[in-house]
């Protein structure tokens, strides 16, 4: 095994199940990224037994891990700024299920948003947020699973948080653009500095504040540069497209199949020096 492992997001296509895991085969991706969604609460989604051995079984046959899983919706709730008691009981359930939903799946890691709506302010937020990551981690850590947090805060500002969590079962999810598009911030500088504490890495790109709006390389988020601080801060692990291949700017280029083997392309040649 090499250094690293290639991957896509479940959200980047519209590929789901077994036509998800041949896709990125196709591709000589390793992994897949899948998100959990508030259908789980229908039984629907992944916590669905049948959509879950049909991902199980594909996994196997195309020899493409699941990676991991993120409650990627949970950012349109609230566990740190929640303006109601049921808000922050979905948010949560959404959390806790997708911790539940790793040993199903066999998943090592997941991801936690903590943005938009679920973003941290200093003070109470601040607490709650602590105590929530807390409980979500220490959870985790009993399962022997890792917790992942997407954050848009300053270096200083995740080394706090990662400080009053006091758990070494809770790491960083880096992206490489979501700060970039927000305030400007260079993130190949923001990975070096937070290298120690990085599990996981998203990879997209994009002109200016548009997210995933370009194929990797082609924004102006200096993926290149950040590519050069991931491979010389001695990062080892999941590198994870976050394209989104039905954005405006980059679905008239080709199919998603062309655009997800641009990328892929992207990565092993960058990565692979």
């Amino acid at each position: 095994m090499g250094r690293f492992r290639y991957g896509a997001c479940e959200w980047s296509v519209k590929a789901r199940g077994a036509a998800l895991c041949q896709l990125a085969a196709d591709e000589k991706l390793d992994c897949v990224q899948l998100g959990v969604g508030e259908e789980i609460f229908c039984g629907k989604g992944l916590a669905d037994p049948a959509v879950a051995e049909e991902y199980l079984e594909a996994s196997e046959k195309c020899g493409v891990e699941i990676d991991s899983l993120c409650p990627q919706f949970v950012d349109q709730y609230s566990f740190t700024m929640a303006k109601s008691g049921e808000e922050e009981q979905i948010a949560a359930a959404l959390c806790e299920r997708a911790i539940d939903l790793c040993q199903v799946f066999g998943c090592k890691s997941y991801l936690l948003p903590v943005l938009e709506k679920n973003g941290i302010e200093d003070g109470a937020p601040f607490h709650r947020a602590v105590e929530a990551i807390k409980r979500f981690g220490d959870k985790a850590a009993g399962r022997g699973i890792l917790t992942c947090l997407e954050l848009n805060r300053s270096v200083d500002q995740v080394r706090d948080l990662l400080d009053a969590v006091d758990n070494p079962m809770v790491k960083l999810f880096f992206d490489s653009q979501n700060l970039y598009a927000l305030d400007g911030t260079s993130m190949a500088r923001y990975f070096t500095a937070l290298a120690d504490v990085i599990a996981g890495v998203h990879l997209k790109d994009g002109v200016g504040t548009m997210l995933s709006g370009s194929l990797l390389g082609e924004g102006t988020s200096g993926f290149y540069r950040t590519a050069g601080a991931i491979l010389d801060n001695g990062y080892g692990g999941s590198l994870i497209i976050e394209s989104v291949y039905d954005k405006p700017t980059v679905c008239k280029l080709g199919s998603e199949r062309e655009l997800l083997a641009r990328d892929a392309a992207t990565l092993r040649r960058v990565f692979e020096k």
